[in-house]
């Protein structure tokens, strides 16, 4: 139970990814397509969407001595302070006005700014907990125990220069 409670943040991390992008989509979509339903879905996933950011930013790791964390950390609680907005702002007004704002164009834009937000902090935790993958971009062939140049045997006889040199 306690590695669960340590690992917590791992685990409630990909409701908002998920959620708060998932939102953004249907309400879009709904604008596109002039779905009505759509737009309460994007609600319904904003709502899931900003508890999960809660949730992820009150049980991510403290005093992480990564130097990415204090930038991952503060992104993360202005997304998640965009989201408890939005959310606030889009119930207030369904609740005072009974109309949906999800198809606003405002709204829509500074939710596309709040899925950047989520987007860059998502990355800033990725290099984090996967260093060996963000340091350098490889390309095909250069991954990890692929085939290049460099791990190629080199050809018997004493000669150490490179495969193209040697026919």
């Amino acid at each position: 139970m306690s590695y669960l409670i340590r690992n917590a943040h791992f685990l409630v991390i990909h409701i908002p990814i998920a959620m708060l992008l998932f939102s953004f989509v249907f309400d879009l979509l709904a604008l596109m397509f002039k779905k009505k339903d759509w737009h309460t879905a994007g609600l319904l996933c904003l709502i899931v969407g900003t508890l999960g950011a809660i949730a992820a930013v009150a049980t991510g790791p403290e005093g992480e001595r990564n130097p990415l964390f204090p930038q991952h950390e503060l992104f993360g609680k202005i997304t998640m302070i965009l989201a408890i907005l939005l959310t606030l702002v889009r119930l207030g007004v369904l609740w005072r006005k009974k109309i949906d704002i999800g198809k606003s164009f405002v709204y829509l834009l500074v939710m596309l700014v709040g899925v950047g937000l989520l987007s860059y902090t998502g990355d800033l935790g990725g290099k984090m907990v996967h260093p060996d993958r963000s340091q350098v971009r490889k390309g095909p062939g250069q991954q990890q125990g692929g085939f290049n140049q460099d791990n190629a045997k080199r050809p018997s006889g004493g000669s150490q220069g490179s495969i193209e040199g040697s026919h």
